[in-house]
């Protein structure tokens, strides 16, 4: 059973984001708190015994402080992991290298149209940011963990076969890839008449892709093995965690004492559970260069 050493706790470390993506889960118009308050607040994780944190938003790089967040979680001690769209991972590769354990990014499709259908105009190109990355990666000195994460929903469920053998081809070779039903929750569900998918179908095509790649380091989880399966941190340090199409408050970071804290995210073993069972990837995925 997870504990709290071995919790990935998600810190949407900011709300905003101009993609637009139809998917998104996050809860837009949360504030951000300053650079001083969210240190303090990795202080307090730490203390209170949290070991694993990951800088989610929104779109995390849209704060201009995300770097000194990631060097200051790394220089306490946590394993860090940064879910991005990726458009700046290049740019800030000298810097992050050392000090990020973990980056996910997404890729939904490999041609323009399917890449607007399911996230929004201004991701019509992801596909090529994921292209020229990997491709850049082969050729650097690279030592964080490189983890693709894919949307399966009525848009693209078809091509998830194709999305898969085209990353293969290129040379770098990813940690971790994880597919996710789509899930109905903060501005997605306003969408989920155009990207809800079927649980069985959405199965079907996962087991169908693993039999045809099976030593790529595929896995996936449905709406259901995802919902109360990871803790997030809100922009204002509100705990909650997925629960159904809503999201449910379970204490405050800042302001909580460590054993509300503890009592309010540890005590229910079934959602710890859920935890274990949708981040084992963290701890079977060893890095390969």
């Amino acid at each position: 059973m997870l504990d709290i050493n071995t919790l990935l706790l998600d810190f949407r470390i900011t709300s905003y984001c101009n993609l637009d993506c139809d998917l998104c889960f996050r809860n837009p118009g949360i504030a951000d708190q300053s650079t001083e308050s969210a240190l303090k607040v990795l202080d307090k994780m730490y203390q209170v015994g949290f070991r694993r944190v990951g800088f989610t938003g929104g779109e995390p790089t849209t704060r201009k402080d995300f770097l000194v967040l990631i060097e200051h979680a790394k220089k306490l001690g946590f394993m860090t992991y940064l879910s991005t769209v990726g458009h700046r991972f290049i740019m800030d590769h000298e810097r992050l290298n050392g000090v990020l354990d973990w980056v996910g990014m997404p890729i939904d499709g490999i041609e323009k149209q399917t890449n607007c259908d399911i996230r929004s105009d201004k991701m019509g190109n992801q596909h090529r940011v994921i292209k020229d990355i990997l491709t850049w990666l082969s050729q650097t000195n690279n030592t964080i963990n490189i983890k693709l994460t894919t949307v399966v929903s009525q848009t693209n469920a078809h091509q998830i076969s194709d999305i898969v053998r085209w990353v293969n081809s290129f040379p770098y070779k990813i940690q971790s890839w994880r597919f996710y039903q789509f899930c109905p929750l903060g501005v997605g569900k306003e969408k989920r008449d155009k990207l809800e998918i079927d649980t069985d179908l959405f199965i079907s095509t996962m087991k169908q892709t693993k039999n045809e790649f099976p030593d790529l380091p595929l896995s996936w989880a449905t709406f259901e093995e995802r919902d109360k399966a990871n803790i997030v941190m809100e922009p204002n340090f509100d705990v909650i965690i997925p629960d159904g199409e809503n999201y449910t408050y379970l204490c405050n970071m800042e302001k909580d004492s460590p054993e509300q804290i503890i009592h309010h995210i540890f005590g229910q073993p079934e959602i710890m559970q859920k935890c274990e069972n949708n981040r084992f990837w963290l701890d079977e995925m060893e890095f390969v260069s």
